[in-house]
């Protein structure tokens, strides 16, 4: 919505590699979490990154949207076995991001008995400049939202079963220190 509480909708589309022409996107779109970034070095362009739980298989959908059109222009949808589970993706760039797989197990009941015993079995997997998954983190318990300081200097995780709110630091590699953790008694952080 804008100021004047009209409605405002972005049209999802691609490039038709054969044509070479924007036609609408043709991909399954179920978006989970999502990011947007800003890159002070092109300030008339936003990328956005989604969850994109797609039946054949779970996946991050890179969209390019400039500033003043109404299209989000698909890059790229990028998967791999490491993200299995994804609950929520924060941008580092316009190409790279981190993810949580907010479990281990994909079953259903498996799921539930992870959740009901808070067992720290989910990660944070990074996707780098050489479009390579790697994992980032390991032992979260239930790694939901996924957000970023201002500087980038800082990854905040929010760990719903333990609750907590748990503060990395990137490495060059991609990895995540963790150097702090905020632990809430009657709050459980989410996205």
């Amino acid at each position: 919505m804008d100021e004047n509480n009209n409605i405002l909708a972005l049209q999802l589309v691609e490039l038709d590699r054969e044509s070479n022409k924007v036609v609408p996107f043709t991909q399954e779109f179920r978006v989970h979490g999502f990011d947007i970034y800003w890159d002070s070095l092109d300030p008339t362009e936003l990328t956005f990154m989604f969850v994109n739980h797609q039946r054949t298989g779970d996946g991050i959908s890179i969209f390019r949207h400039k500033i003043g059109t109404k299209y989000l222009q698909h890059v790229k949808t990028v998967k791999s076995p490491l993200l299995y589970a994804p609950n929520d993706v924060v941008a580092m760039s316009r190409s790279t991001f981190y993810a949580t797989n907010d479990m281990r197990s994909t079953s259903r009941i498996m799921r539930q008995i992870e959740i009901f015993f808070g067992m720290a079995w989910g990660h944070i997997v990074y996707y780098g400049h050489e479009s390579m998954f790697t994992t980032a983190a390991t032992g979260i318990s239930y790694p939901n939202g996924i957000a970023r300081s201002a500087d980038g200097n800082t990854i905040y995780v929010a760990a719903s079963s333990e609750p907590s709110v748990n503060m990395f630091r990137p490495a060059s590699d991609g990895t995540l220190a963790l150097v702090g953790k905020t632990v809430f008694k009657d709050f459980v952080p989410d996205n």
